[in-house]
């Protein structure tokens, strides 16, 4: 007959300190469109019954997550507040790429956030333009507004590439493999 033997203390501990994180992170993701409740969302309703027909949004393989990543910071650099949701959301459709990832990525830009982001983007953008010798234009809303997208694209990929590498080096973490930052950097 065998018997149970009871938890150690260190064991209780590493269970605990694991049930902790899934809490934190089921609250931070609540308020996130899932398959379970697409129908409450504004617009995305009237897409719920084709985001539930496609498995490739819910995946979280590694590169339905890193598309997502680098496609959610750009379209949540460019100044199109108040339509990233909708963009978002097609851009995961076209490229196969998971919805919660680039709907969560989207929150970085919000109503505390956006002035600060937004000039920082038209800024870089307008120090790109004349770096790069692009052609700039002279009217000032469409120049403003030419600074913002390509700065957006560019500070989009850069802060990508900061959040890939954080996820990155968090999963292969949990999985116990070795990161190989050369072969990381390649890719």
């Amino acid at each position: 007959m065998m018997t149970i033997e009871p938890e150690t203390r260190n064991e209780q501990e590493k269970r605990s300190h694991a049930h902790n994180r899934f809490r934190r992170a089921k609250q931070i993701l609540r308020p996130l469109p899932r398959r379970a409740n697409l129908h409450r969302w504004p617009i995305l309703k009237w897409f719920a019954k084709a985001a539930r027909k496609s498995p490739y949004l819910w995946r979280f393989g590694e590169r339905e997550v890193r598309m997502a990543i680098y496609m959610g910071s750009i379209i949540a650099f460019l100044p199109i507040f108040g339509a990233q949701f909708v963009a978002a959301f097609f851009v995961a459709l076209a490229l196969r790429a998971n919805l919660l990832v680039i709907m969560a990525v989207q929150l970085v830009t919000n109503i505390f956030t956006a002035i600060p982001i937004y000039t920082f983007t038209a800024w870089t953008g307008g120090w790109l333009v004349d770096l790069w010798g692009l052609p700039s234009l002279h009217s000032g809303i469409s120049k403003a507004a030419y600074n913002m997208v390509i700065g957006g694209i560019i500070v989009g990929i850069f802060f990508g590439f900061i959040v890939d590498l954080v996820f990155r080096f968090f999963i292969f973490k949990r999985l116990s493999k070795s990161v190989d930052v050369k072969r990381m950097l390649k890719s």
